[in-house]
């Protein structure tokens, strides 16, 4: 017969941990007396759970022994891949490749939370042009990269990632509530690819499509 107890044991131990986890979320350092305090664990409890998380490096314990901190593990869990050095070179070659063809401005971008930050990008070959915008960053419901990156997420997960209703406006044309957003998202799914007109400035339109990778 299967254990239940050590079963249920482990399922407590791991949402303890997640917990732990969440908590990291909102603050720079933790200590074992605020996760007994909110987390109503016991001293014992929680201290089991925090060396648990630091053996797999998703805390570490601060240089003075007085608290942990975010681990290696957990920062790269959180970190933008993209934006290193080596897969902006591996890219260039695509975006370059993207703006010959079609002499229009092409840039590359992420996801970080709710809005989408540009990591590399070329200028067009006109006249007027609207300029590099390489680490900008902007409301993702708003840009037409930001909506092909949030289809990639479920509604669910969009709905935790976005700002309420209204949301915030960048021109006439910006999607203003949630239930809009997850509508066009949809379409987005179906299509492969999104666009955006007058949505993020006056008189500018965009397309997106994947730029698929090692890395979401």
């Amino acid at each position: 017969m299967r254990d239940t107890s050590t079963e249920t044991s482990r399922l407590e131990t791991l949402d303890a941990g997640l917990r732990v986890l969440e908590m990291l979320m909102h603050r720079d350092r933790l200590g074992i007396g605020d996760v007994v305090r909110e987390l109503g664990m016991s001293r014992s409890a929680a201290h089991r759970s925090l060396r648990t998380l630091a053996a797999r490096s998703f805390i570490s314990l601060s240089a003075s022994g007085r608290g942990y901190f975010a681990g290696p593990r957990l920062l790269e869990l959180t970190g933008v891949v993209p934006t290193d050095p080596s897969t902006r070179l591996r890219h260039r070659r695509v975006v370059q490749e993207a703006r010959d063809l079609t002499g229009e401005s092409v840039h590359s971008a992420v996801l970080v939370g709710s809005r989408v930050m540009v990591v590399d990008g070329r200028r067009s070959q006109h006249a007027l042009d609207i300029g590099l915008r390489i680490g900008m960053t902007a409301p993702a419901h708003a840009m037409a990269a930001g909506k092909l990156l949030l289809a990639a997420c479920n509604d669910e997960q969009v709905t935790a990632i976005v700002p309420p209703d209204p949301m915030p406006a960048q021109a006439s044309a910006t999607i203003r509530t949630v239930a809009e957003l997850l509508g066009v998202l949809d379409a987005t799914r179906r299509a492969g690819w999104a666009k955006a007109v007058e949505e993020s400035e006056p008189g500018i339109a965009s397309v997106a499509v994947p730029l698929d990778g090692d890395h979401w």
